[in-house]
């Protein structure tokens, strides 16, 4: 009786220590920007959770202001790094995130154009 109650105690305790967020374990929808992004990037992400494109993503399980500002921040890195190929290839593959969710009908063509368009006004990277 007595092993069982410890060994329920240190299941509980252990469990518990498991469930306790940590930074390894924060949730990617909070900013999908990381620290060292370029300035386009966090004037993106400024625009992305604007209020008003609140209901466009309401459908989209997928967060997709995190996804797509994680291979802006990743362009943004190829782009500096002088791999202008890679940077024009993870652009298209951002914007592709929003293109998806119009074939999914998350959200339409109109709901995205906004932002896309305010996207590829800021992105110094021509995508073609």
């Amino acid at each position: 009786m007595k092993a069982t109650a410890v060994l329920c105690a240190l299941s509980l305790l252990i469990g518990g220590m498991a469930l306790m967020p940590t930074a390894v374990h924060a949730a990617g929808w909070i900013s999908g920007a990381e620290a060292d992004a370029a300035p386009w990037v966090k004037d993106i992400e400024q625009e992305l959770f604007k209020k008003d494109y609140r209901y466009v993503y309401a459908n989209d399980p997928r967060t997709p202001q995190a996804v797509v500002l994680r291979k802006l921040n990743q362009a943004a890195k190829a782009y500096e790094a002088k791999d202008h190929a890679l940077a024009q290839q993870l652009v298209r593959e951002a914007l592709a995130v929003f293109e998806e969710g119009v074939r999914k009908h998350y959200y339409s063509q109109s709901d995205i154009d906004p932002i896309v368009t305010f996207i590829r006004q800021h992105v110094p990277i021509k995508t073609s």
